[in-house]
């Protein structure tokens, strides 16, 4: 990871200008500041901080779809089967491999190589701030607010890379099966070797549990709990979130029932609720939706030309990949949706409901305005990372693997969603499914889809639907296919004398 980590160890690549903060460094090279002075207050650690927050949304390798977290969502749907490429469109995410299955097992390409190497570059800058910040001038509760949110961003993004370059959670093999290489600290040789998957966890898991314990405190000033807009921090809630998501693939159902009942308690008691059905319709573009749990609020100036989420992912946006392909809902996913139900007019069954901007854009059956830009020439929006729906899914999920009313967890979310909506009487697998169904209807293209179906041992199957199978080209690939394993990139094989490329085999 030599060329990796030296490449991505400075703040100077995670500062900039954003809406989530207070001060920001300047986009100066590091190597022209003292790093001991420059990371010798609590204030200069803050603003590097902040400077990741912007580094959560910003563009990457000069890549037009390669746009920090929200292009790992718009991948990981892209290998599902729930979001449909009508056509080809200008080939990003379709030429690229993603939609095609054709990129996961090749340690060259962008699909492997830009989630690999943007998370090592934000847990480096977390493991910067972990490492000074004891030492830096400053109060106790705001180095506590330091420390709390460089751990949750570090145990963020190990969760994204264990999900993605090694095999799927198994108990039983977790100790012997390969993962990344573990780097805690800057403050010794960032070559490691592989760690085992189990390593991994353990490390997300303790972080998450003592930042939890950091950010756990209403008190602290230096947490922002109630801005509507500035969703940024990490907050108790998120770290919750966070340590619920991994309990979930962990198949700790204990621990994701009790983190996501805990992150609904504190979401709720920072102001939190679940939307109406009138914001449900509003795009998803907006931090104020009350839902929103963690998130980016971009400033309207800040264009984010076409490497932003909305560029890919609206349906009014104008790029031409929008204006070609619009995206679409699977046709046996839609049929799942009551007619009583807000999500399901998100999209149109007929293609030719709706008036699009200009006659320039193409339209196609089950397309989508679940997220859209309040204007067309921008594809300004804000990011969403996390929001409270999400949690009373993983709640029902859990309940239902062990003990709980799984189905008043469901109940509880839905009824907002469809008010005709019953409690589910149904139990077992036939419960669980349904909890399934609804979890694929609510995250629909909020980059879910792929780790759901990899954690759950699924099978991907685009059939029955309205793939077109020129564009998806594989419509079906079994739970055991090696392609569900991200390759580890060449440049870090090259790099890393603990690696070689056996490990790709």
């Amino acid at each position: 990871m030599k060329k990796i980590f030296a490449l991505f160890a400075g703040f100077a690549l995670v500062a900039g200008l954003a809406s989530c903060g207070k001060d920001f460094l300047e986009t100066s090279p590091t190597d022209a500041y003292d790093q001991d002075v420059v990371m010798s207050t609590t204030d200069n650690i803050e603003a590097c901080l902040n400077g990741m927050h912007k580094a959560m949304v910003s563009q990457y390798f000069s890549r037009q779809n390669i746009g920090g977290v929200p292009s790992f969502q718009i991948a990981m749907d892209c290998l599902g089967e729930d979001l449909v490429f009508p056509a080809a469109g200008n080939g990003w995410w379709t030429n690229t491999g993603e939609v095609k299955w054709s990129s996961t097992r090749n340690p060259d390409a962008w699909t492997t190589y830009f989630p690999f190497t943007i998370s090592y570059k934000l847990i480096s800058n977390a493991n910067m701030i972990l490492d000074y910040v004891d030492a830096a001038d400053g109060p106790t509760l705001q180095k506590e607010m330091l420390k709390g949110q460089a751990l949750a961003y570090r145990a963020y993004f190990y969760f994204w890379l264990v999900q993605l370059y090694a095999d799927r959670y198994d108990a039983a093999t977790a100790a012997t099966d390969l993962a990344v290489p573990l780097v805690t600290t800057t403050l010794e040789s960032t070559m490691q070797p592989i760690a085992t998957v189990e390593k991994v966890y353990k490390q997300i898991t303790d972080d998450l549990d003592a930042a939890i314990g950091y950010l756990n405190n209403p008190a602290n000033p230096y947490v922002n709990y109630s801005d509507p807009e500035n969703k940024c921090d990490i907050d108790a809630a998120t770290a919750m979130g966070i340590r619920a998501r991994v309990a979930l693939v962990m198949k700790d159902w204990t621990n994701a029932k009790k983190y996501a009942d805990d992150a609904i308690t504190a979401a709720k008691a920072a102001g939190r609720t679940l939307m109406t059905t009138a914001q449900y319709q509003d795009g998803f573009n907006s931090c104020t939706n009350p839902e929103w749990m963690w998130g980016f609020h971009m400033i309207a100036d800040q264009t984010l030309y076409f490497y932003g989420f909305m560029a890919y992912m609206s349906w009014n946006f104008n790029s031409s990949n929008i204006r070609g392909c619009p995206k679409c809902i699977n046709s046996k996913l839609y049929n799942e949706i009551p007619l009583t139900d807000v999500r399901k007019g998100l999209f149109d069954p007929t293609g030719a409901a709706w008036t699009m901007p200009k006659s320039t854009y193409k339209k196609y059956p089950y397309m989508n305005r679940k997220f859209a830009v309040k204007d067309a020439s921008s594809s300004v929006a804000d990011a969403n990372f996390m929001r409270l729906g999400e949690m009373y899914l993983i709640a029902a999920e859990a309940a239902a693997k062990s003990s709980g009313d799984a189905a008043q967890y469901l109940y509880d979310l839905n009824i907002t969603r469809d008010p005709a909506y019953i409690k589910s009487i149904k139990t077992g697998d036939a419960l669980l499914e349904e909890i399934y169904t609804y979890r694929r209807i609510e995250l629909w293209g909020e980059g879910h889809r792929f780790l759901d179906l990899k954690r759950l041992n699924m099978d991907l199957d685009r059939t029955g639907a309205n793939h077109v199978a020129s564009v998806s080209q594989v419509m079906t690939l079994p739970a055991n296919d090696p392609k569900w394993k991200f390759a580890i990139p060449t440049e870090e094989i090259n790099a890393n004398d603990f690696i070689d490329d056996t490990i790709n085999k």
